[in-house]
């Protein structure tokens, strides 16, 4: 199973008037990068978020923002201070008494309005019932990213995998046309040779020695080899689970190497256009590639 890098996951989860709302974004990294951004209530609960993360993702630049927030109001309590109230009261009763006031009646509403009469106050939770509930928001938001990742995975491998076979279609067609341009080279040779000497003798030694020196310095079964070697473990790396992204890229940078070899030895035109080519399709595969965990 082929996984993305790319990815984002969302998980909530509610506590006594709470809500939990766990958030993770993942991007391409070449390694793995981990950024965790939590309100001030569950900064204590930062290394527990980063251990269920490194058990499900190995690479990547990855994001978490977890946020605690209370749902209409719920989570706090109003607090009625009746002893100042009663103080308030009492004052005012003995203003009216000192003053010759008139007496009204204090309604509730405007007792309510003196300073600290009543107070929100925030309900503590158990911080043993929270690690369970924030977990279990994790672990929504890491699975809805590793669907994302997989899905994704998916699309990148059929096509790289579609890319491939046309790699290798390549390299059988620079494997063929090889012999062939050597077979050319030498009636090229040849004919120009006879030309020069209109007929006449000339050293053949010499010529069948140039032709070998000629083949020799243009050989690419070597290279072939090593290319086809490197096409079959990316095609059986690909088709495998787990981490695989470093390796396949490593594998591609050597099957660039032989390619490049092969363009360096070559002086058919024939040749360094299929080499183009490949090389393109490398480069192709290696964008996908940049992309997989």
């Amino acid at each position: 199973m082929v996984k993305s890098m790319t990815g984002y996951g969302r998980g909530e989860e509610y506590l006594d008037g709470l809500r939990f709302i766990v958030e993770i974004k993942a991007v391409n990294h070449r390694h793995f990068d981990l950024v965790i951004r939590a309100s001030r209530d569950l900064l204590p609960r930062e290394d527990k978020i980063r251990r269920m993360l490194l058990e499900k993702i190995s690479r990547g630049r990855v994001e978490v923002f977890v946020t605690l927030e209370t749902t209409r109001g719920k989570g706090k309590n109003v607090i009625v201070d009746e002893e100042l109230a009663r103080s308030y009261f009492q004052c005012l009763q003995k203003l009216r008494t000192s003053f010759n006031l008139l007496q009204k009646e204090l309604t509730a509403e405007e007792l309510a309005l003196f300073p600290e009469v009543l107070h929100l106050e925030k309900n503590i939770i158990d911080p043993d019932l929270i690690v369970p509930v924030l977990e279990n928001a994790v672990a929504r938001a890491v699975s809805e990213l590793i669907g994302q990742r997989t899905e994704e995975g998916n699309r990148l491998r059929l096509d790289i995998v579609n890319r491939l076979k046309e790699l290798e279609s390549l390299t059988e067609k620079i494997e063929e046309r090889g012999p062939r341009f050597l077979e050319e080279y030498q009636k090229k040779l040849s004919t120009r040779l006879d030309e020069l000497h209109d007929g006449r003798e000339y050293d053949r030694q010499r010529f069948f020695t140039e032709i070998a020196f000629f083949a020799e310095r243009c050989n690419i079964d070597e290279e072939i080899v090593r290319l086809k070697s490197h096409l079959q473990a990316f095609s059986k790396e690909i088709q495998k689970d787990g981490v695989m992204g470093r390796k396949l890229d490593f594998l591609l940078q050597e099957m660039n190497r032989e390619v490049n070899t092969i363009a360096s030895k070559s002086s058919d035109l024939e040749i360094s256009h299929l080499v183009v080519e490949a090389k393109s399709e490398i480069e192709k595969i290696r964008e996908q590639v940049q992309n997989i965990e």
